[in-house]
């Protein structure tokens, strides 16, 4: 049985609707765990509702809106509707807006397969609990210790609820996931749809810099020890030696602290953080490796092992069913890595899990100037659609 496509006034529609519920006056701000983020699931939740679907908000507010029977194993998709501070309006809240689209197409049109549902995970950006926490829960990769009860408290949350959040091993047959890519190979390729064979690590080094503090007007400049000189040597290293690397790893210095940060003393100690993100867990580490021997041959720094985040391949089958809806869609798509984290990658400890991206215009997120065109927009939402209906008969 075939099946029309999406509206994408409908999209359009909801998608600045979520956008309506902001807080500040820069971007977009539905914070993870914020009263707007609560307001946006909320809308979601009777949206879902109105389409007369099977609706429920678990223990820690994820939302959940199943097409078809509660008692087998769905087809799951979706994304995140909080965003950073001064966001933008398509990350996350797109992913969700489309995945409520597809299921109405599917309900109006009298879809009789397998379950589907749509989640809508909380707290996926940066937060105190830390990131992707709704889908994090929901794979049960949260363990005692990982997060304070002091830090949960504030939220109305402890350990019993994040493990009641968690699904069985069997609730889903596969999971699919639409982002905007946040980047710009889609772009810079002529491609409107990217295939997402992986999830980059992410692997954080804590590196402290230190110097000796002393008076700018009073010590002579071959008898300093500036740890911000120091500091800036090691932010040009880490640069240069990842531009040379043979492979997709990528390094940033984005955090620096100086202390005592003041116009009349030379820096005595720096604060700075190293990221490196990458597809190969070995080489990653490699690469950390050579950054810490020219460090600490060349400085006199002290090093501490920060966030770790391994690589995660994702479903060659739920690649292939997307390969194949854009094929029969004469759609133009391109296999790539996601150099960014998502709600898919904590799903790949349930199930088999995929991503679709569309353009991100200049590769531009994390921005109130974010922005993906309704074309793009309506092309992905429709290779999300038939993409259920591929995974779907792979399972009939």
């Amino acid at each position: 049985m075939s099946f029309p496509k999406v509206y994408v006034e409908n999209i359009k529609k909801n998608l600045l609707h979520i956008g309506s519920i902001n807080s500040g006056n820069i971007g977009y701000n539905r914070l993870a765990f914020s009263n707007e983020e609560k307001k946006a699931n909320e809308w979601l939740e009777e949206q879902l509702k109105d389409l007369n679907l099977s609706v429920y908000k678990d223990s820690i507010g994820n939302v959940h809106g199943r097409l078809g029977s509660l008692d087998k194993p769905a087809i799951a998709f979706g994304s995140h509707l909080d965003t950073v501070k001064n966001g933008g309006l398509y990350d996350g809240a797109l992913g969700v807006i489309i995945g409520l689209e597809c299921l109405r197409v599917l309900k109006e049109h009298g879809y009789q397969g397998v379950p589907l549902e749509l989640i809508s995970f909380v707290g996926e950006e940066a937060n105190p609990l830390g990131g992707t926490f709704g889908s994090r829960a929901t794979a049960g990769l949260i363990k005692d210790g990982d997060v304070s009860d002091v830090e949960l408290e504030k939220f109305d949350l402890n350990m019993s609820k994040i493990k009641e959040a968690r699904k069985s091993d069997n609730a889903y047959l596969s999971f699919l996931e639409l982002h905007i890519e946040q980047g710009s190979v889609l772009e810079t390729t002529n491609n409107q749809i990217g295939i997402v064979t992986a999830i980059a690590g992410i692997s954080r080094m804590h590196v402290h810099v230190i110097g000796k503090a002393s008076h700018s007007g009073t010590t002579p400049m071959n008898a300093r020890n500036d740890a911000l000189v120091s500091a800036a040597s090691i932010i040009q290293y880490v640069s240069e030696r990842a531009t040379k690397q043979n492979n997709d790893i990528v390094a940033t210095v984005g955090k620096l602290e100086v202390f005592p940060n003041s116009e009349n003393v030379v820096p005595g100690d720096v604060q700075l953080t190293i990221e490196v993100r990458g597809s190969d867990w070995h080489e990653m580490k490699e690469f950390e490796q050579r950054l810490t021997d020219w460090m600490n041959a060349n400085h006199r720094v002290e090093i501490a092992v920060g966030v770790q985040k391994h690589p995660n391949t994702l479903s060659e089958n739920v690649q292939k069913a997307i390969e194949k809806t854009c094929q029969n869609s004469k759609v133009n798509y391109h296999y790539m890595v996601s150099g960014a984290n998502h709600d898919a990658n904590s799903l790949t400890e349930l199930t088999e899990a995929g991503m679709i991206f569309i353009p991100s215009k200049d590769g531009l997120s994390h921005h109130p100037d974010e922005y993906s065109s309704w074309e793009d927009i309506e092309v992905g939402a429709n290779v999300m659609l038939q993409t259920i209906l591929e995974l779907s008969k792979k399972v009939n």
